[in-house]
This record gives C-alpha cells, structure tokens and sequence, in this order.
C-alpha cells in the first residue's frame, strides 16, 4: 500500500479514537448528571442523608472510572495525528483492548489491527 494511503488511513485512526473516546466523555458527563439528578429529586424524598451521601459517592466514583477511561485513547488520537511514536504502541494496546467494547469499540480495534497489520505501517510515523 502507497505512503500516502496508510498516511490517510493513520490519520483516520486518530480521528476515529478521538470520536470514540470523545464520544465516552459524553457518557461519563450524562452518567454524572444522572447520579446527581437522582440524588438530589428521587432519592431525597424517602432516603436518609448518609444514603444520599453514599449514592453520590458511588455516581461520582463511576463517573471518575468512566471519564479516566477515555484519556488514554483520546491521547492516542492526539499522538497518532501529530505522528507520535509513542502513538503507535499505545493505538495498538488499546486498539486491542477495545475489541471487546461492542460495537464502537470492536470497529476501532479491528481498524487498528487491521492498520498496523499493513506493511509500511510503522514508516508513516518518521
């Protein structure tokens, strides 16, 4: 495959880990809204204040996983569009790891594969 395709193709990774992770900040920002909508409408009524305490704690330590998810593929995204080395290895693990977040994350994980499965694929980055 030509320089310039897999230069393309390198540059669509990074786009694409951008939009999926971005695209989990967005669930981790609705899942902190969630939590605290609910603690302080429903479960305010009829809970104790330690319940309500520990409900937010809980929303609030899901949302903190959530949101520390997402950094190293928006990371990735931001090294593989500026042609970080350090990029490569790192798209390939998470790409990797993705595989098992269905169905966006599949899609990424089996691109990245398939990317660096490409012969030329580690020159794109001098």
């Amino acid at each position: 495959m030509p320089r310039s395709d897999l230069d393309n193709h390198r540059r669509i990774l990074g786009i694409s880990f951008l939009v999926v992770n971005g695209l989990t900040v967005l669930f981790g920002i609705g899942a902190m809204l969630f939590f605290t909508v609910m603690g302080l409408g429903i479960i305010s009524d009829s809970a104790t204040a330690s319940d309500r305490t520990d409900f937010w704690w809980f929303g609030g330590g899901v949302s903190v996983c959530i949101l520390v998810y997402c950094l190293p593929g928006l990371f990735t995204g931001i090294g593989l569009l500026k042609r970080r080395t350090w990029s490569r290895v790192l798209a390939l693990v998470l790409g990797i790891l993705n595989l098992a977040n269905f169905p966006l994350g599949t899609c990424l994980g089996i691109y990245a594969l398939w990317f660096y499965a490409q012969e030329g694929s580690d020159r794109v980055f001098e």
